[in-house]
């Protein structure tokens, strides 16, 4: 290496160095730069009554889920907890099931998904009525 080429190198090296200097010396919360926005749900959910009970299917229209989520059932009439189930959807992953009418018992039942990533407020996804006849 010439002795030319080794003052580039040193010029270069001053240059990276020097943004850094002339930051001021009030510490820097680094942590707004590495958070992404949340991953918002994307769900299409679609429900019909069946001859077995209510059926409802999922699909995630969105990305994968950074995290897991809950899936829970609920009678609609008084928002009384059926059933709840953890997971992590991926994206275009479909999930579908049917609430029989022994634990739907001729009540509206409802679906809501909660993630763990983000706070969403309590609302119910899907409902439906499948009253025996």
């Amino acid at each position: 290496m010439k002795f030319s080429d080794m003052k580039m190198v040193v010029a270069a090296t001053v240059l990276l160095v020097v943004p850094f200097a002339a930051q001021s010396a009030d510490p820097v919360d680094q942590a707004q730069f590495a958070v992404s926005p949340p991953v918002f749900l994307q769900l299409e959910i679609t429900s019909a009554c069946t001859g077995s009970g209510t059926e409802f299917r999922i699909i995630n229209r969105g990305n994968k889920w950074p995290q897991t989520g809950f899936l829970r059932l609920y009678h609609a009439d008084d928002r009384s907890l059926i059933s709840e189930r953890k997971l992590r959807l991926g994206a275009g992953q479909k999930v579908s099931f049917v609430v029989k009418e022994e634990i739907s018992q001729g009540r509206p039942v409802a679906v809501w998904v909660e993630p763990e990533w983000y706070k969403r407020e309590f609302g119910f996804d899907a409902s439906l009525d499948c009253k025996s006849s």
